[in-house]
């Protein structure tokens, strides 16, 4: 090979390698939002599914009681939203170091035995820290990846939901064997710290930096007025009242299937493990068709898991259903979100913090329901009343795409 050989090898590799070295920024990027999303998400809302079985088994814990902190969880959670969607001025990244460090301290304030009340002002604080981290922690994640033309990306982000899920099942398996619910509730708070740190080592910084010249670009390149979304708003209040029943008392309703913890654990395993690759999948598969057809597909297939643990009673199609919801609920999350971003960094968090207050609202309705009907371990109507609002849901996401056009 000739020098000229030399150079003109030299010349095509460096591109190749910049782009190598973009794409594991990309990934080490979106991994810290990952853990965001593990810790507040996974962790600090979902791991009470998880461990709300032996805590009932255990004497702490009523199932009208685990509706009620379910329920003070999510309000908690609301709260946190309209209080972001009406933030102005606010600093992202303040809110975000809070909302890290107040998931951390509620979850490992779980496993001291503090009774009903306080456990609901802790899972009150618990699910404002929720809304806080996903809203803010989102909203720099999909500005940034939109920014540098790496939607793809915003998968990874969202997989920490799915993560958070499975340590918890995992941890509440555990627990069954060589432990108890409180010592399950301080392993993961524990795990939650580690990735406080991670994630705020990753996060933060980007959230300080001002806009880059290709962030700037992003910006000028899109309106500057940004499309209502009040359709987008009602539909995704709707998915929250659709998913969260079985999100909540899915444990407990393979309880009463199956007779034994275990199972129940295994399937929240399921939707855990589902969780994982989901939302990478949709993203690809809304890049493909489009954000609306695939958002409306997503929900209509949650409709069908939400509903087949009651329609066709058995623990084959319980965890059938368990899979579908697993793979479907941050799909549908994360979508939605996608819609409701714009490039401004005030607007987008004020703007993902408006329809996940409708979201608030509809997980809120889904456990006071359950308390209010008071049926013990039947589940039938609250579960079947959910899957209608989830084809709901699908009809108005059509009445969106069609006039809100938020592509």
């Amino acid at each position: 090979m000739n020098t000229r050989d030399h150079i003109a090898a030299a010349q095509t590799s460096l591109p190749e390698g910049r782009t190598i070295r973009r794409e594991v920024s990309h990934a080490v990027f979106a991994a810290s939002g990952m853990l965001a999303l593990l810790l507040a998400m996974g962790i600090g809302r979902f791991a009470f599914t998880a461990l709300l079985p032996q805590m009932r088994e255990e004497g702490l814990l009523t199932i009208g009681h685990g509706a009620i902190l379910a329920a003070a969880n999510y309000l908690g959670y609301l709260a946190g939203a309209l209080w972001m969607a009406f933030s102005h001025g606010a600093n992202p990244v303040r809110r975000l170091l809070g909302g890290l460090l107040a998931s951390v301290a509620t979850t490992l304030l779980m496993s001291l035995d503090l009774g009903l009340v306080a456990w609901c002002g802790v899972r009150f604080v618990a699910g404002i820290a929720s809304a806080a981290v996903y809203v803010y922690a989102t909203g720099i994640v999909l500005r940034r990846l939109m920014a540098v033309g790496a939607p793809g990306w915003s998968g990874l982000h969202y997989l920490g939901v799915g993560c958070g899920i499975t340590v918890s099942a995992l941890f509440g398996q555990a627990m069954l064997d060589h432990g108890s619910a409180t010592g399950g509730w301080f392993g993961l708070g524990m795990i939650a710290a580690v990735a406080a740190v991670c994630a705020a080592t990753g996060l933060v910084p980007v959230g300080r930096s001002a806009l880059t010249a290709a962030e700037s670009a992003a910006v000028h390149a899109e309106s500057s007025t940004p499309k209502p979304l009040g359709w987008l708003a009602a539909a995704y209040g709707l998915a929250g009242f659709g998913y969260i029943v079985n999100m909540t008392f899915l444990p407990m309703m393979l309880r009463g299937d199956a007779g034994t913890t275990n199972a129940a654990l295994t399937g929240w395993l399921v939707v855990g493990i589902a969780a994982l690759p989901a939302t990478a999948l949709w993203v690809r598969i809304a890049l493909r068709w489009g954000t609306y057809p695939a958002l409306i597909c997503c929900t209509l297939i949650q409709a069908i898991g939400v509903a087949l643990p009651v329609l066709m009673p058995g623990i084959a199609s319980a965890m059938i259903g368990a899979a579908l919801l697993g793979g479907t609920f941050m799909g549908i999350a994360g979508l939605a979100q996608w819609l409701a971003r714009v490039p401004d960094p005030a607007s987008s968090a004020r703007r993902i913090g408006y329809i996940t207050a409708f979201y608030g609202v509809g997980q809120i309705a889904g456990p006071t329901l359950v308390a209010m009907l008071d049926r013990g371990r039947d589940f039938t109507l609250p579960v079947l009343l959910a899957a209608a609002a989830l084809l709901i849901s699908a009809v108005l996401l059509e009445i969106s795409r069609r006039l809100e056009k938020l592509n």
